[in-house]
C-alpha cells in the first residue's frame, strides 16, 4: 500500500470532524472521498498531507510515518523524513494555488530547484515534458491570469507531478468546470493512474465519482463506509 490511514481523528476545539477513520490506498487506484458539506472532506485531505495535524491516528506513506500516536500523543516523522514523505504527496487544491506573479515555467521549477531535487537542466526538461503531456505547450511563458479555468487546472496538476509523487490528492477538481474540460481532467487522473500514481480525490460531484472512483469513501456524521467498485 502506497497510503495507509490508521484509526485518524481530528477536533476543532470542542467539535468532531472526524473519528477513527481508516483506509487504505494502492498504487495506482483511484480512490474518491465523498460526503455533504462540512463532513471534513478537505480537512482529511489537508491531514494526508501535512497541512493539518489530526489529533489521534496514524498516517503511513511508502512505509514512512508522516505521524502516528506514541503514548496518548501525535508524533511527527523527523524533519529529513518529513521532506522525503512531502516529495511522496502531490496536492491540487481547488483554487490551484498558482503563483500570480509567476509564468507557468516558473510555478513548475519552484519546488523542485527550492528542494534541490534534480539538476536544474532535468528539472525544465521535465516540466516541457509535462506541460506537452497535458496540451500546455506554448503556455510556458503565460501568467496564471491568462489561462482559462482548465489551463490553471492542468498547471496545477503539472506543478504537483514535477517531484514524481506516489500519490496526488485532487481538491474538489470539477468545481466550476464546464463537461468538456470536465472530460478532460478526466482523462488526465486516468492516464496518471495508469502511470502508477495513487489517485485521492475529494468531491461533492456524485456523477463524476460514478464515472471515475475504483473505491469509494463516504464521510457522514464523522464516520466512513467504504464501498468498492
Amino acid at each position: 500500500m502506497v497510503l495507509e490511514v490508521t484509526n485518524l481523528s481530528k477536533n476543532f476545539g470542542s467539535t468532531a470532524v472526524f473519528e477513527n477513520i481508516s483506509f487504505s490506498v494502492k498504487k495506482g487506484e483511484i480512490v474518491c472521498i465523498r460526503g455533504k458539506s462540512g463532513e471534513g472532506k478537505t480537512t482529511l485531505l489537508r491531514c494526508i498531507n501535512n497541512l493539518e495535524t489530526p489529533d489521534k491516528g496514524s498516517v503511513k506513506i511508502n512505509d514512512m510515518y508522516l505521524c502516528r500516536e506514541n503514548d496518548g500523543r501525535i508524533q511527527y516523522a523527523s524533519k529529513d523524513e518529513l521532506q522525503i514523505i512531502r516529495q511522496e504527496i502531490g496536492l491540487v487544491f481547488q483554487n490551484f494555488n498558482l503563483f500570480p506573479h509567476m509564468t507557468v515555467m516558473e510555478n513548475l521549477l519552484e519546488a523542485p530547484i527550492f528542494l534541490k531535487k534534480m539538476q536544474q537542466d532535468k528539472i525544465k526538461e521535465r516540466a516541457a515534458a509535462l506541460l506537452k503531456q497535458l496540451q500546455l505547450e506554448g503556455k510556458e511563458h503565460n501568467y496564471p491570469y491568462q489561462l482559462s479555468g482548465g489551463q490553471k487546472q492542468r498547471v496545477a496538476i503539472a506543478r504537483a507531478c514535477m517531484l514524481n509523487p506516489s500519490i496526488l490528492c485532487f481538491d474538489e477538481p470539477t468545481s466550476a468546470l464546464d463537461e468538456s474540460t470536465i472530460n478532460q481532467i478526466s482523462k488526465i487522473i486516468r492516464d496518471l493512474s495508469g502511470m502508477g500514481i495513487a489517485i485521492i480525490i475529494v468531491t461533492h460531484d456524485n456523477s463524476f465519482v460514478d464515472e471515475i472512483a475504483e473505491k469509494i469513501i463516504t464521510l457522514s456524521k464523522g464516520k466512513v463506509t467504504i464501498s468498492e467498485k
